[in-house]
């Protein structure tokens, strides 16, 4: 069956070609030039896509926003090993955006022009690449991060100020003054710490997974362009071998034609007509890398939710969940760690739940982080918190929750 399925389509054969050009979305450009084996997922949106430039190997992952000016002042340059993930926006609109290799752009986060991600600095050692990396719905607000360098989660970088390699911005700050940084090895707690080897073994990870998928999913788009669209099959790499669907209430199911990204182990209980009305739009549910993802029933899950795990961890969520916009649930933790939830479980819009567990009647705030921690029946986190291993780290200092009639999306992301 699965061989079948992979099999090149007559009728959708011009519809993606994926050796040496890849499809996006079809609201906006028919396809982009890439270096061979990027991949931009079939949902990414291109603006000005002749002033978007990939390196080899690159990873653009669903509903991601590219968004170019008319001329090389307002370019986008994508080094190569370079990871763009899921509902991120680069936009160059006010000048270019230099992504250099091996960069990490986390699900929801954003880089705003003029900015430089992973051009300049140094490396550990005598090495001369090395990846940067910009966390779970941070911003990077026309500032720089230099390579070896890290924003960490729901954490922002102003205008003009530089992260140097060796440092990374604690969750929740926002930068706004070079004073604010301090300088490696130091750098300035409580704003800034130094990178750890952890860190760097974390994104080495990271950058692996994604080069596997700039492969992997060439090769299925290759074989059938069908594959990367809608619900569907992972891609065979080591982490996650074989090509697995998604299961709703109990039925293996592939859809081309649905309008968010269902993709690998996912076993969600609702059916899709359930699902249809449910789910908002430029959701991301991609067990990809960590799986599998069981999903109890769900009564709201807003725009641009995106669900993942790190490889050898996997979701389980309960009943009754609700899912703001722009919200994310991510696997992480020891091998064999399941990030859960218990029934009833509400994250809020732009909230990030991450490695952690909940049990039930448990309510996240809106643009809150929780990352390994455990949250008893009943706990309410206020929004605009930062816990970490239970303990309440701080605030995430800027940005304010969106108000209700939220549900966007003109495809600028102005």
């Amino acid at each position: 069956m699965i061989s079948k399925l992979l099999c090149l389509s007559n009728r959708y054969r011009v519809a993606i070609a994926l050796a040496g050009f890849v499809a996006v979305s079809a609201a906006g450009i028919k396809a982009v030039a890439a270096a061979e084996p990027s991949f931009i997922d079939s949902t990414a949106y291109l603006i000005n896509p002749q002033e978007v430039h990939f390196g080899a190997l690159v990873y653009v992952a669903p509903f991601a926003l590219l968004k170019a000016g008319t001329d090389a002042a307002h370019a986008i340059h994508i080094g190569s090993e370079t990871d763009v993930q899921d509902s991120v926006t680069v936009d160059a609109s006010s000048g270019a955006v230099m992504l250099g290799e091996q960069v990490i752009v986390a699900h929801g986060a954003a880089v705003k022009g003029h900015a430089e991600v992973g051009e300049h600095g140094v490396c550990p050692g005598t090495a001369t690449h090395c990846p940067s990396f910009v966390g779970f719905n941070a911003l990077v607000d026309h500032g720089n991060v230099e390579k070896d360098a890290m924003v960490l989660h729901l954490a922002r970088v102003g205008s003009g100020v530089t992260i140097p390699s060796g440092c990374k911005v604690f969750p929740g700050k926002n930068i706004t003054s070079q004073a604010q940084v301090g300088v490696p090895p130091a750098c300035n707690p409580p704003f800034t710490a130094p990178v750890t080897e952890d860190d760097r073994v974390f994104m080495a990870g990271v950058i692996e997974v994604n080069v596997c998928f700039a492969e992997k999913y060439t090769e299925l788009a290759t074989a059938n362009p069908d594959n990367v669209r809608g619900i569907n099959f992972d891609p065979d790499c080591p982490f996650n071998p074989g090509n697995q669907l998604p299961t709703l209430h109990k039925v293996p199911t592939r859809d081309p034609e649905f309008r968010n990204r269902i993709i690998g182990d996912v076993r969600m209980l609702d059916d899709l007509p359930k699902l249809n009305e449910v789910m908002g739009n430029k959701i991301s549910l991609r067990a990809d890398e960590g799986f599998p993802f069981a999903v109890g029933s769900i009564l709201k899950m807003g725009d641009r939710t995106t669900f993942h795990a790190l490889e050898h961890t996997h979701l389980r969520l309960g009943n009754n969940g609700r899912y703001g916009f722009h919200s994310l649930v991510h696997g992480g933790g020891p091998a064999g760690f399941a990030t859960k939830t218990g029934h009833d479980f509400t994250l809020g819009k732009e909230a990030v739940f991450f490695g952690s567990q909940a049990g039930v009647k448990v309510t996240v705030g809106c643009r809150s982080l929780v990352q390994q921690s455990t949250l008893a029946n009943g706990t309410t986190v206020p929004n605009f918190t930062v816990m970490i291993g239970n303990v309440v780290m701080g605030t995430v200092e800027w940005g304010t929750c969106p108000p209700p009639a939220d549900e966007e999306d003109d495809d600028s992301n102005d």
